[in-house]
Protein backbone atom coordinates (compact mmCIF):
# COMPACT_ATOMS: atom_id res chain seq x y z
CA UNK A 1 0.00 0.00 0.00
CA UNK A 2 1.54 3.02 -1.17
CA UNK A 3 2.25 6.14 1.67
CA UNK A 4 -0.34 9.01 1.42
CA UNK A 5 0.96 11.89 0.44
CA UNK A 6 0.02 15.08 2.25
CA UNK A 7 1.38 18.03 -0.12
CA UNK A 8 1.20 19.00 -3.93
CA UNK A 9 4.46 19.46 -5.11
CA UNK A 10 4.89 22.25 -7.50
CA UNK A 11 6.97 21.76 -10.90
CA UNK A 12 9.79 24.16 -9.55
CA UNK A 13 9.66 23.64 -6.21
CA UNK A 14 13.30 22.13 -4.64
CA UNK A 15 12.94 18.76 -2.92
CA UNK A 16 11.67 18.47 0.39
CA UNK A 17 14.80 19.42 3.39
CA UNK A 18 14.50 16.21 5.72
CA UNK A 19 15.91 15.56 9.34
CA UNK A 20 15.72 11.52 10.95
CA UNK A 21 16.45 11.36 14.45
CA UNK A 22 16.18 8.79 17.15
CA UNK A 23 14.07 8.47 20.39
CA UNK A 24 13.43 6.07 22.86
CA UNK A 25 9.64 5.76 24.42
CA UNK A 26 9.59 6.38 27.97
CA UNK A 27 7.18 4.75 30.60
CA UNK A 28 5.16 8.39 31.36
CA UNK A 29 4.21 7.90 27.28
CA UNK A 30 2.61 4.71 27.13
CA UNK A 31 -1.45 4.10 28.76
CA UNK A 32 -2.56 0.89 30.94
CA UNK A 33 -2.50 -1.71 27.64
CA UNK A 34 1.12 -0.97 26.91
CA UNK A 35 1.10 1.45 23.82
CA UNK A 36 2.09 4.93 23.00
CA UNK A 37 -1.17 6.80 24.08
CA UNK A 38 -2.52 8.88 20.98
CA UNK A 39 -2.11 12.20 22.41
CA UNK A 40 1.31 11.60 22.88
CA UNK A 41 2.28 12.14 19.00
CA UNK A 42 2.18 15.81 18.79
CA UNK A 43 5.41 15.91 21.14
CA UNK A 44 6.87 13.12 18.49
CA UNK A 45 6.46 16.01 16.00
CA UNK A 46 7.56 18.65 17.86
CA UNK A 47 11.08 16.63 18.50
CA UNK A 48 11.34 16.31 14.80
CA UNK A 49 10.78 19.96 14.47
CA UNK A 50 13.02 20.97 16.64
CA UNK A 51 15.57 18.44 15.43
CA UNK A 52 15.06 19.70 11.93
CA UNK A 53 15.13 23.45 13.35
CA UNK A 54 18.79 23.37 14.87
CA UNK A 55 19.70 21.42 11.76
CA UNK A 56 18.82 24.27 8.80
CA UNK A 57 18.82 27.10 10.99
CA UNK A 58 14.87 27.62 11.97
CA UNK A 59 15.12 26.99 15.43
CA UNK A 60 12.50 28.41 17.85
CA UNK A 61 15.09 30.84 18.87
CA UNK A 62 15.45 32.07 15.59
CA UNK A 63 11.63 33.09 14.74
CA UNK A 64 11.44 34.80 18.36
CA UNK A 65 14.83 36.59 17.69
CA UNK A 66 13.00 38.33 14.33
CA UNK A 67 9.47 38.34 16.30
CA UNK A 68 8.07 36.03 14.46
CA UNK A 69 5.84 33.53 15.36
CA UNK A 70 4.61 30.38 13.86
CA UNK A 71 1.45 28.87 15.53
CA UNK A 72 0.18 25.59 14.22
CA UNK A 73 -3.10 25.62 12.39
CA UNK A 74 -3.46 22.28 10.97
CA UNK A 75 -2.36 18.94 12.34
CA UNK A 76 -3.07 15.18 11.04
CA UNK A 77 -2.12 11.92 12.10
CA UNK A 78 -2.42 8.57 11.12
CA UNK A 79 -1.65 5.48 13.07
CA UNK A 80 -0.56 2.51 11.58
CA UNK A 81 0.52 -0.19 14.35
CA UNK A 82 1.44 1.12 17.75
CA UNK A 83 4.51 2.34 20.06
CA UNK A 84 5.54 0.21 23.34
CA UNK A 85 7.39 1.53 26.40
CA UNK A 86 10.97 1.29 25.87
CA UNK A 87 11.02 0.43 22.34
CA UNK A 88 13.71 2.51 20.13
CA UNK A 89 11.80 5.19 17.09
CA UNK A 90 12.66 7.33 14.29
CA UNK A 91 11.41 10.10 13.48
CA UNK A 92 11.42 11.54 10.12
CA UNK A 93 10.38 15.05 9.99
CA UNK A 94 10.85 16.84 6.34
CA UNK A 95 9.41 20.48 5.55
CA UNK A 96 7.95 20.71 1.80
CA UNK A 97 8.27 23.49 0.05
CA UNK A 98 5.29 26.34 0.05
CA UNK A 99 5.47 29.44 -1.84
CA UNK A 100 2.97 31.08 1.26
CA UNK A 101 4.13 32.05 3.94
CA UNK A 102 3.43 28.88 5.96
CA UNK A 103 5.53 25.65 7.24
CA UNK A 104 4.69 22.49 5.74
CA UNK A 105 6.14 19.55 7.30
CA UNK A 106 5.21 16.04 7.16
CA UNK A 107 6.17 13.10 9.33
CA UNK A 108 7.48 9.72 9.43
CA UNK A 109 7.20 7.57 13.09
CA UNK A 110 8.94 4.10 12.67
CA UNK A 111 8.94 1.29 15.28
CA UNK A 112 12.41 -0.64 16.12
CA UNK A 113 11.47 -3.04 13.39
CA UNK A 114 11.79 0.00 10.91
CA UNK A 115 8.06 -0.75 10.21
CA UNK A 116 5.57 2.66 10.02
CA UNK A 117 3.82 3.04 13.20
CA UNK A 118 2.19 6.65 12.45
CA UNK A 119 2.70 9.35 9.40
CA UNK A 120 1.14 12.68 9.59
CA UNK A 121 1.74 16.66 9.13
CA UNK A 122 1.41 19.96 10.63
CA UNK A 123 0.91 23.57 8.81
CA UNK A 124 2.37 26.30 10.90
CA UNK A 125 1.26 29.46 9.71
CA UNK A 126 4.04 32.52 9.87
CA UNK A 127 2.32 35.70 11.86
CA UNK A 128 3.15 38.73 13.29
CA UNK A 129 3.55 38.11 17.76
CA UNK A 130 -0.08 39.98 17.94
CA UNK A 131 -1.34 36.88 15.54
CA UNK A 132 -1.67 38.87 12.23
CA UNK A 133 -0.69 36.55 8.96
CA UNK A 134 2.15 37.67 7.17
CA UNK A 135 1.71 37.80 3.55
CA UNK A 136 5.57 39.08 2.34
CA UNK A 137 8.43 36.83 3.70
CA UNK A 138 11.08 38.45 5.88
CA UNK A 139 14.45 38.73 5.03
CA UNK A 140 16.25 35.61 6.97
CA UNK A 141 13.17 33.65 5.18
CA UNK A 142 14.12 34.69 2.17
CA UNK A 143 17.49 33.81 2.23
CA UNK A 144 16.64 30.65 4.15
CA UNK A 145 14.23 30.06 0.68
CA UNK A 146 17.55 30.89 -1.63
CA UNK A 147 19.83 28.70 0.45
CA UNK A 148 17.26 26.05 -0.04
CA UNK A 149 16.56 26.16 -3.96
CA UNK A 150 20.34 26.30 -4.21
CA UNK A 151 20.88 22.58 -2.90
CA UNK A 152 20.79 23.55 0.88
CA UNK A 153 22.47 20.84 2.49
CA UNK A 154 22.22 18.54 5.00
CA UNK A 155 23.53 20.42 8.34
CA UNK A 156 24.12 23.68 6.56
CA UNK A 157 22.45 26.50 8.20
Amino acid sequence: MARKKYFNTLADAPQPLTVVIGRRVRFEEVDSIGMVWHGRYPSYFEDGRIAFGDTYGLAYSTFVQHRVMAPIAQMHFDFKSPLRFDEQTTIETSLHWNDAMRLDFSYIIRNSNDNIAATGYTVQLLTEPDGTVLFAPPDWIIRFRRKWRAGFQDGQK
